[in-house]
């Protein structure tokens, strides 16, 4: 049996009753749209549940804040976006049936009701996603903004707010349109930006024109934070935060989430790129990469036992059987990769497994094999170059003695000696070969004549013969030093990350994917992040060595901005430790471990008390919500 459906409220007078945190519209009819209950509110509307009375259909109904809906200005431009929007017929995109139309002073949008929940929700819940359920999320928001920009339409405010996601794994993209018309009134009275702009694309920032590539960055950096938990660009208000953006200061995606994809991560820096030119031209393009992402782990499209549904009903024991199956499969690949000699990335994969399972066996054991053939491969260059140097000396003539226990006799060449003629005496006749005597304890050979006969006669003008000495061979030149092989390093810094320094020049990045080189010796590295206390440490690696260093990084203070919306007298306390007003505070609450959970407490007597908890893995540094 139906519900009676309860007054009729005209459109003029909807939102007269309405106040923060109050639901007037409950119990009440909008047109033919009967209000059932409040599902949700933002800064920017009040969304409810609703039913079309004539239909029998659930619906959502999005009111809009009174001070949003109060201008005829933006009502016109509301109306336009709405009819701009209204076509788009998407399985992704969240389906506009109706809207309030210009001639009432207060808005509202009549929509599909999706039985889900928004990816903000998700994270609160879940924490940071594994990559494989990322790369489908990721896929299915393609799939809606290329559908979208083929008809002409940006989105301009993609953030995990305006994304839900059904219980069946659909990912419905919300708030089609309406970004230029929000992005209005974001601004107070006093100029101040409400709400963090971390989503917004470098042109956005600088107020430029936009385009496709413009929300493509913004959906490089949803996927950052859903497979790191963490927002790529932070800072202690949004104006640092913008600065960030134009600038591209943020970290690597595999500092904070060392077992993720490195197909993922390489399409999540495209997509993050300062320059439009960068990046993805399409949505297509990058549905692409993203799709390869799990395609080279085996998972196909539409595989039900890793289906993103799943992941949401079992988020424990989809990761769990995940990794399970990774492991297998990143060995086997990594195997092949080695058979065909691109050991780099088979690295990559290794280090994935062992970020998951640092105890893996047959990846250790395939990597001890490697240091093992390193240093057989250093035996055998030593021998090539000892052979080729011998090799050299003997084309130039030079005499080669190799020694084995005893010195062998030297072989003596045979030498004549000619005595001067004598006149009027017959020549006489000099032996035409000696007898070698060797000295003992000496490498020179004395020739010594034999004595001459008795019988001969002895001339006096002939020269006494003198011994011969034979030189000893030139000493060998030494031989050239051998050239070392590279070592490989791997920092493992536990729950945090930072960029790897030597001297001033980036080497790579803890925790990653990807080992970096580092040629034989002791390295003094330099460890920097934006996120944690910057950290030395000292590293020994031997020629072809691989080596896996553990380093403890501590967290830098983070900061929670409390927008102009609360006076400067409201009280602020953190953890249940009283800070002070928020004037005094210069509106910045301290947080010494951002990694930690902490809960900010605003006391604005009577006006209300208004708290937010700050998860461990959520992001940093963001504001406080507006009242």
């Amino acid at each position: 049996m139906s519900k009676e459906p309860g007054p009729t409220l005209g459109c003029s007078v909807i939102l007269r009753r309405y106040l923060p945190g109050d639901s007037p519209l409950i119990g009440t009819t909008l047109d033919k749209y009967e209000v059932l209950q409040k599902v949700g509110e933002g800064g920017m509307a009040t969304v409810y549940r609703g039913r079309h009375t004539t239909l029998d259909r659930d619906v959502a109904i999005k009111v809009l804040h009174p001070h949003l809906s109060s201008s005829t200005r933006n009502r016109k431009r509301f109306a336009r976006e709405a009819r701009a929007i209204e076509h788009l017929r998407h399985s992704n995109i969240l389906e506009i049936f109706d809207y309030s139309g210009t001639d009432c002073s207060d808005c509202y949008i009549i929509t599909e009701f999706v039985d889900g929940e928004t990816l903000t929700s998700v994270m609160d819940r879940v924490g940071r996603m594994p990559s494989e359920v990322v790369a489908q999320i990721g896929m299915q928001l393609c799939e809606a903004l290329s559908y979208a920009h083929t008809s002409g339409i940006l989105h301009r405010d993609l953030k995990p707010d305006n994304v839900m996601v059904r219980a069946d794994g659909r990912v419905k993209l919300m708030d089609f349109g309406i970004a230029r018309f929000l992005d209005e009134s974001q601004v107070t009275m006093t100029g101040a930006l409400v709400g963090s702009p971390a989503f917004m694309s470098p042109e956005q920032a600088r107020e430029e024109d936009l385009d496709r590539r413009s929300d493509l960055f913004s959906l490089g950096t949803l996927l950052f934070y859903l497979v790191t938990g963490h927002l790529p660009f932070s800072g202690s208000n949004p104006s640092v935060i913008l600065k960030n953006i134009i600038e591209g200061n943020r970290p690597d995606p595999v500092e904070l989430a060392p077992s993720m994809s490195a197909t993922l991560s390489d399409v999540i820096e495209r997509l993050l790129a300062p320059s439009r030119n960068d990046r993805f031209n399409t949505a297509n393009d990058t549905l692409t990469a993203l799709a390869a992402a799990n395609h080279e782990v085996g998972i196909a499209d539409g595989d039900s036992e890793w289906a993103v549904s799943r992941y949401l009903a079992e988020p424990e024991t989809y990761t769990e059987d995940l990794e399970t199956m990774l492991a297998s499969v990143l060995v086997e690949r990594g195997k092949n990769m080695m058979e065909s000699g691109d050991h780099l990335a088979a690295l990559r994969l290794y280090n994935r497994v062992l970020s998951i399972d640092d105890e893996n066996t047959e990846v250790l054991a395939v990597v001890q094999g490697l240091h093992q053939q390193g240093s057989e491969n250093k035996r055998r260059s030593t021998g090539i170059w000892l052979a080729l140097g011998v090799l050299a000396m003997i084309a130039l003539g030079i005499g080669v003695v190799v020694w084995s226990g005893t010195r062998p006799e030297p072989e003596v060449p045979v030498v004549t000696v000619q005595p001067e003629p004598v006149s009027m005496v017959e020549p006489i006749a000099l032996p035409q070969s000696v007898e070698p005597v060797v000295e003992a304890d000496t490498e020179q050979v004395v020739v010594v004549p034999t004595p001459n006969p008795a019988n001969l006669p002895v001339v006096s003008a002939a020269p006494t013969p003198q011994p011969v000495v034979v030189q000893p061979e030139p000493a060998l030149p030494e031989p050239e030093p051998l050239p070392s092989a590279p070592g490989y390093v791997t920092i493992n810094s536990g729950n945090f990350s930072a960029y790897v320094y030597e001297d001033g020049e980036k080497l790579g990045f803890t925790r990653q994917l990807d080992p970096f080189e580092l040629s034989p010796g002791v390295h003094r590295l330099t460890l920097r992040s934006t996120a944690t206390e910057e950290r030395e440490v000292e590293v020994a690696i031997g020629s072809g060595e691989m080596l896996r260093v553990a380093v403890e990084l501590m967290p830098r203070p983070g900061s929670v901005f409390i927008p102009p919306a609360y006076p400067a007298n409201c009280r602020a306390s953190r953890n249940h430790e009283d800070l002070g007003t928020v004037g005094a505070l210069d509106r910045v609450v301290s947080v010494p471990r951002p990694d930690r959970r902490t809960i900010v407490v605003l006391d604005c007597g009577d006006e209300g008390v208004f708290s937010h908890t700050f998860e461990t893995m959520r992001q940093l540094n963001e504001s406080f919500p507006p009242p």
